[in-house]
């Protein structure tokens, strides 16, 4: 009996350790940034999503696609048809078994590439803005972004790009309530201002790189509007940043902490440094 109990404890622990997680850190929603906009969540119950995992050119993944092994991720999400944004969400599904929450224009294009991965085509569930999907104990819903979301095709074949339909961002709830919102790469918008009325999320990731989208101080309004009517904002995130190869005229998250001050609001802004494990909490 004694045995039985020892190989049981040492059984819970290799899954707890396989999925990067101490017995103590597996209640905890867990955040890991792995440069631009690829994230990956664990859950309170252990469930693994990754946003936007580009991987193949970006400096500050330090991984590779290979790296991702059978059943180690559950659910991804991507808010855009560029390269920067879906990244290789298609090849790491297939390698993985998880599943693709995106809208349906994007989906079906994905659709069309995953089987040559060994992928299939069920494993993209597709969508629209409102749209939600659930794994496990978490809830997903898909937000309006204003950004583009065309897709090129492979080098070889097809002119310009494909229509990806609507940019998107998300909602996540987890299994104890806690809520992340993922603005995605869009612009300045009083969508932001409904979102915190509506979700009243808790934790906000919102892109300061410029150019193509929000500007740090533009980012940090952004805050401003999504803690309307919401008492639970307290952690603002900056997100779609590059440390490794960054261009001069790209935001950076001291930038974005910098314009929150100005504001005098009253959240904390949590820069995440690549590879690091962050414990994220009401």
């Amino acid at each position: 009996m004694l045995i039985k109990k020892i190989i049981g404890a040492v059984s819970a622990l290799a899954f707890v350790a396989a999925a990067g997680l101490t017995s103590v850190q597996a209640a905890e929603v867990q955040m890991t940034f792995y440069g631009n906009q690829h994230f990956r969540f664990v859950s309170n119950e252990g469930k693994v999503i990754l946003i936007n995992p580009w991987v193949k050119g970006n400096k500050d993944a330090g991984m590779t696609v290979e790296s991702f092994k059978k059943g180690s991720v559950d659910l991804i999400l991507t808010t855009s048809g560029h390269g920067d944004d879906q990244g290789q969400a298609v090849e790491i599904a297939a390698r993985t078994g998880a599943t693709i929450f995106t809208v349906a224009e994007l989906g079906s294009w994905m659709q069309s590439q995953i089987e040559q991965y060994g992928g299939s085509k069920k494993q993209v569930y597709r969508g629209a803005i409102g749209g939600r999907t659930k794994v496990g104990g978490v809830t997903v819903q898909l937000i309006q972004s204003s950004h583009g979301s065309g897709t090129k095709p492979p080098k070889d074949g097809g002119p310009g790009w494909i229509y990806g339909g609507p940019a998107s961002g998300a909602v996540i709830t987890f299994e104890n309530g806690l809520k992340v919102l993922m603005a995605g790469s869009t612009g300045l918008s009083m969508d932001l201002k409904l979102f915190g009325m509506r979700f009243k999320p808790h934790v906000v990731m919102v892109p300061v790189m410029g150019r193509f989208m929000m500007h740090p101080d533009d980012a940090a309004f952004a805050v401003k509007l999504l803690m309307t009517d919401n008492p639970n904002l307290k952690t603002a995130i900056p997100q779609h940043v590059r440390y490794k190869g960054a261009y001069p005229w790209m935001g950076t998250g001291k930038q974005f902490e910098a314009e929150v001050k100005k504001l005098g609001l009253n959240v904390k802004v949590l820069i995440p440094t690549p590879g690091k494990v962050y414990t994220l909490s009401k």
